[in-house]
């Protein structure tokens, strides 16, 4: 054994780069899949002035034993742009052929359109033409070139498009535009143009939202940047199927895909989004609007960072609601199962826009456990001169700075010595942290987040007919029995009193006030207590943002007792949400985790009070414990009735 030597007549090279290994390796350039490599070919094509874009799929029919495949064989995008010149063209499939520090439009790097094409395909074939496509130039980048010892991109050559993209075109050519076809299609993630297409219109759809919706739905009433996205672009996807015998082809016409918007913010018209749940728009945005957050970099340049919230309209999660028309299927149902359920949960996550368009949905930012996520969304949209700033990838599929900031927390990272979150940020500012620059911009995001929350929890007081007038909340109905005997034996309550001297219009008036006080709207509020009151309910409960320690509080209002959960307590969240998931399908394993960290959170609660209770004074004791008692004693009269445990089925 022995070092090996070269042969004698190989010619050795010390070039810096060693192109074969090199465009090899780019090939594993981490694109998430076949729709995010294309999306790099659409960039090119916006960024090129093209208002309408073609993907094409071209596969064969083969027969196999007793059965007859599909295979795709080619992928192509073709577009309106400006085209490109013979140098253009052929610079367009050089590695880093780009303009990075040309702060403007949605472009990165310049190694979007050969990292992408070979991410996918052996081969790349390239055709732009500027006067006519009967002028159309041509050039290429294969593998197999690279391997035979190709070192340069070929010099561009008039070249005729081929024939069966000039057959298939649904908007045909116009005198500028670009195709670009792979092939040797050897990392493609689907085989069928079909699948290839459902998957794509979802991803680009949602990428390029704002490029395909109408100009008035496609940013906030008060944002002024509508001329910076230009003409509505049109994306279509056309399945072309190849005839078995060679000759001919044909589009597949039921496959076609127009993509349509698909917005995580459910504020747009005309999306994606499955309808029936009735009128308006899906979600609401938060009323504050669009928030603004300035961002310094050290050359003394500010850029904004623009932030919007918003949360599902009431008659999207409940059908029995006033505005509410759920196909007959789904009324009475968990809103999650319904297809717009669905379809918000695809979208779970904060959604990072830059140069309007989409680079990630990042769902580090939620609680991925909890179905009710869906139900709330948030959008952080900054300028290509933050790139560096947000970490944004060289292929636009990840901010991996802002992403890092979804668990930032101060404590963990304070070092010794260090007292106040000031001394924090300035070690960061000192060690050059990328973070430091983003940290006004977390806290608006996280309050962003809180209240959306919020707003959605509010938005959600009911689940349908399961859990309205047609099958009352059975605790409240034991509740309300308890609290009719106890009234039958001469116990007066102070909700019994205010009830005396209360006409009915007045208390329905005070009811609904008292709701609209805790942040529902007046008719939300007005349908709540109209079906307390028609289910004969003494009692109701709620859950509320509270400005207070108590982890619940009391209202007593004629004749009813309003019970309200601190949504902002740790119990509500620790305890009352693990235990009332807002779905009927969690697994086993969620369902024994939910039943742990439940029964850590009730021996908490009572550690809680044992403490108090601990730490009082001896007169002070004697008080409390006698309340302890009475309490007691009251909680057996309730969960006792009629010797029967109570099933708590109220969902919040």
């Amino acid at each position: 054994m022995g070092v090996e030597r070269p042969e004698k007549n190989r010619q050795l090279s010390f070039s810096i780069i060693n192109t074969t290994m090199t465009v090899e390796a780019m090939r594993d350039s981490g694109y998430k899949s076949t729709a995010h490599a294309l999306a790099e070919l659409i960039d090119n094509s916006i960024e090129a002035d093209a208002t309408t874009i073609e993907l094409f799929g071209v596969e064969r029919r083969m027969r196999r034993s007793l059965r007859t495949t599909s295979r795709l064989e080619q992928l192509a995008v073709l577009d309106n742009g400006c085209g490109m010149s013979s140098d253009e063209l052929r610079g367009s499939l050089r590695y880093g052929h780009g303009t990075r520090r040309r702060r403007r439009g949605i472009g990165r790097f310049g190694v979007g359109l050969p990292n992408s094409s070979m991410s996918q395909a052996r081969r790349v074939d390239i055709w732009s033409w500027q006067a006519g496509v009967t002028n159309a130039l041509h050039t290429s980048l294969s593998i197999q070139d690279v391997e035979d010892g190709m070192i340069e991109i070929p010099e561009p050559q008039h070249s005729e498009v081929p024939a069966i993209y000039r057959q298939h075109s649904q908007y045909g050519f116009e005198d500028t535009g670009t195709l670009v076809v792979w092939s040797e299609l050897d990392r493609v993630e689907w085989r069928r143009a079909a699948s290839t297409f459902r998957h794509t219109e979802i991803l680009i759809g949602r990428i390029y939202r704002r490029f395909l919706a109408d100009p008035e739905d496609r940013l906030s009433p008060t944002d002024k940047r509508g001329d910076d996205i230009g003409a509505k672009r049109k994306i279509e996807c056309i399945p072309v199927q190849l005839a078995e015998n060679g000759h001919g082809s044909d589009v597949v016409e039921e496959e076609i895909v127009t993509v349509r918007p698909n917005d995580p913010l459910y504020l747009m018209r005309n999306t994606s989004c499955p309808e029936g749940f009735g009128s308006g728009p899906m979600f609401e945005e938060l009323s504050i609007g669009q928030i603004v957050v300035p961002i310094a970099l050290s050359d003394g340049e500010t850029h904004n960072v623009l932030i919007r919230g918003s949360y599902a309209r009431p008659h999207v999660r409940d059908s029995s609601h006033i505005d509410a028309s759920w196909p007959s299927n789904f009324a009475g149902g968990n809103a999650g199962h319904t297809p717009w359920g669905k379809h918000a949960a695809n979208n779970l996550g904060v959604s990072v826009m830059r140069a309007h368009r989409e680079i990630e949905i990042d769902q580090e930012w939620v609680n991925n456990y909890d179905p009710t996520e869906r139900w709330w969304k948030v959008e952080v949209d900054f300028p290509p001169a933050l790139d560096e700033v947000f970490g944004v990838t060289n292929n636009k599929q990840g901010a991996m700075t802002f992403q890092r900031l979804a668990h930032f927390n101060w404590e963990r990272e304070r070092l010794e010595g260090e007292d106040t979150s000031l001394d924090v940020q300035q070690r960061m500012e000192a060690d050059g942290d990328p973070r430091v620059h983003l940290l006004a911009l977390l806290s608006q995001v996280q309050k962003a987040i809180e209240q959306v929350r919020k707003k959605a929890k509010v938005n959600k007081q009911s689940r349908g007919s399961r859990h309205s007038k047609d099958q009352a909340d059975r605790a409240a109905v034991m509740a309300t029995g308890e609290i009719e005997r106890r009234q039958n034996e001469g116990h007066v309550g102070d909700s019994d009193r205010k009830e005396e001297s209360t006409t009915k219009d007045d208390k329905q008036r005070t009811e609904v006030q008292s709701l609209v006080n805790l942040g529902l709207n007046v008719d939300e509020a007005t349908r709540m207590v109209v079906e307390t009151l028609e289910a004969g309910n003494r009692v109701r409960w709620i859950q509320a943002d509270q400005d207070s320690q108590s982890f619940f509080n009391v209202e007593s209002l004629p004749g009813v007792i309003q019970v309200v959960l601190n949504s902002s307590h740790p119990v509500a969240r620790d305890l009352y949400d693990v235990i009332h998931p807002d779905t009927d399908e969690i697994s086993a394993e969620e369902a024994r985790e939910r039943l742990d960290r439940s029964s850590a959170a009730f021996r908490l609660l009572l550690y809680s009070w044992a403490r108090y209770e601990d730490e009082q004074s001896e007169g002070a004791k004697r008080q409390i414990r006698k309340t302890r008692h009475a309490w007691g004693q009251y909680a057996e009269d309730f969960f006792t009735i009629e010797d029967e445990p109570p099933a708590f089925i109220d969902r919040v």
